[in-house]
């Protein structure tokens, strides 16, 4: 009896080992058909019933054993691993969940890269009404990812406003062409409750923000507003593509929904019905009687104007054009030593006043060569002029003799602080009483509307392509006058490469750090520890 008890006790140990093994391998196999299909089917079930069945025999061949197995200190160690697997697995699912539930983002870059600008969360709180946005990629665009994230932020910053789908165009290939799409990479957005092919529609192949809100804004009125730049008298060139030229501006203005064109006073005589704004940038030579009798009439008759003049222009006579409203522009050329670029004391760093237009532009506003607008101490109760941008501090002054030294003369030179850019406003009757700056009269009827820049290259090339707040400001000030005040914000980034230049040496500490230095730290603090436990 014993020799036939050993010989079954030696054959029951030599089954359950395999038993158990091959059980634990149907049960990683039911989770790996779970996962792989999606759902608990005939493949899944199969292979849990028959990895526990077999585990369940490993086990009834020898309870002892593997209760044995179980109270062993190799086990206890390792169900305390298990325990806290099990529970470092359940904080994670408790994170997702919470995650899914609460969002919350943070943006640590520099530029703020992947937030949406003030502009765009305007246009996206303000949609009259829910919009579809369908993005037709093929899959072999670099830019689809990119898309993808900005219509997702897009989503969750519309407060349910806007929902959008990704089409895959070679899955479906019939879908853009049912639509009208030509150009792969096309995002097109339209009203979620006007789907068909003859609905209103906007379209944007460029996959950046500023061109997507810019789609949005059309959507929204598809109607453009018209400007027109005064010709004639030397202004600066909207189609010049230098850093001195306005072909940037243009496009900019363009893309915040305005057409663009221009217009010789002299010629026609008259300012068009469709104007919803005049801008006049720098003109050197004066306009005539005829030009000036047109833009008063304009003007009295609820106009937009944007002016930017120069200092020093002797022959322009811009001061024409304000007078109504008691302005001046300053005989000389502002200068701050103090807060400057890089010492020169011409291109100032101006100070933001507190009107709509810039009290909430991020960035600074520089203001190059610029001259100064004069505010007299009294004006008439129905105009209301407020200071858009000014010099620091009484360290800057107007210098009036273009030929002499910079510095400040008494008796010659005004001290500032300098006011450099107005934003004037006429109405038809007078407030009840005085408002305090950045204030509005929620009543009043407004008559015409005006801003002024001491200089025409505050939105030059050169400076609008940079990350300041000229851009902005100068866009602000367009939607102020034409009073589209809902698009008046910080709007979507200009771009900024930063490209990081390496010495030899360097490069090659950085590429022997990953090779070589940090495993070899790793190594030796491995072989002192070794050491001390030896």
């Amino acid at each position: 009896m014993a020799v036939t008890s050993g010989t079954g006790g030696g054959w029951i140990a030599r089954v359950r080992g395999p038993l158990a093994l091959a059980g634990a391998f149907g049960l990683v196999l039911a989770a790996a058909f779970f996962l792989v299909y999606g759902e608990f089917g005939p493949p899944s079930r199969l292979a849990l019933a028959a990895g526990i069945l077999l585990l369940g025999s490993a086990i009834a061949l020898d309870p002892e054993a593997a209760l044995g197995v179980l109270r062993s200190r190799e086990s206890r160690y390792g169900s305390n691993a298990v325990v806290i697997s099990i529970a470092f697995v359940g904080i994670l699912v408790a994170l997702n969940l919470l995650g899914a539930r609460v969002s919350q983002r943070w943006d640590l870059t520099a530029q703020r890269d992947f937030s949406l600008s003030d502009a765009t969360l305007k246009v996206l709180h303000d949609l009259p009404k829910p919009v579809r946005a369908t993005a037709f990629f093929s899959g072999a665009l670099a830019d689809q990812q990119k898309a993808q994230d900005l219509l997702k932020e897009y989503e969750a910053r519309s407060g349910g406003n806007l929902t959008w789908e990704l089409v895959d165009t070679n899955a479906a290939p019939s879908r853009p062409r049912i639509e009208g799409i030509n150009v792969d990479g096309t995002i097109r957005f339209r009203w979620a409750d006007q789907p068909g092919p003859s609905d209103p529609k906007q379209d944007s192949i460029t996959t950046d923000e500023s061109h997507l809100t810019t789609a949005l804004i059309k959507l929204v009125n598809p109607v453009p507003l018209k400007v027109y730049f005064v010709t004639g008298h030397g202004e600066r060139d909207l189609d010049k593509f230098d850093d001195d030229g306005y072909s940037e501006l243009k496009t900019q203005i363009q893309q915040n929904n305005f057409t663009v064109d221009t217009i010789n006073l002299l010629a026609v005589g008259s300012i068009p019905d469709d104007a919803a704004a005049v801008i006049i940038a720098a003109p050197k030579q004066p306009l005539q009687d005829a030009e000036l009798s047109a833009l008063d009439r304009y003007m009295t008759a609820k106009g937009r104007l944007v002016l930017l003049v120069d200092p020093f222009e002797s022959a322009s006579n811009a001061d024409e054009i304000i007078k109504r409203w008691d302005l001046t522009i300053g005989k000389g050329v502002a200068l701050d030593p103090v807060s400057s670029l890089q010492g020169d004391a011409v291109t100032l760093f101006a100070r933001p006043g507190l009107h709509t237009i810039v009290k909430d532009v991020n960035g600074v506003m520089v203001l190059p060569f610029s001259t100064t607008v004069e505010i007299p101490q009294a004006i008439k109760r129905t105009v209301d002029v407020n200071a858009l941008a000014m010099t620091a501090d009484t360290r800057s002054w107007l210098e009036t003799n273009r030929s002499a030294a910079a510095q400040f003369n008494e008796g010659e030179d005004k001290r500032g602080p300098l006011t450099l850019a107005v934003a004037v406003e006429e109405v038809d009757t007078a407030p009840a009483q005085d408002l305090q700056p950045g204030f509005e009269d929620p009543n009043k009827r407004v008559k015409n509307r005006a801003v002024i820049f001491g200089t025409s290259e505050f939105a030059i090339n050169g400076l609008v392509k940079q990350p300041i707040a000229n851009r902005d400001v100068f866009l602000n000030s367009l939607n102020w006058v034409t009073q589209t005040d809902q698009l008046i914000a910080q709007r979507p980034k200009i771009e900024e490469r930063r490209t990081l230049f390496l010495t030899p040496a360097q490069s090659n500490f950085i590429l022997f750090s990953g090779m070589l230095f940090v495993p070899a730290l790793i190594l030796g603090a491995g072989a002192v520890v070794w050491w001390m436990r030896r």
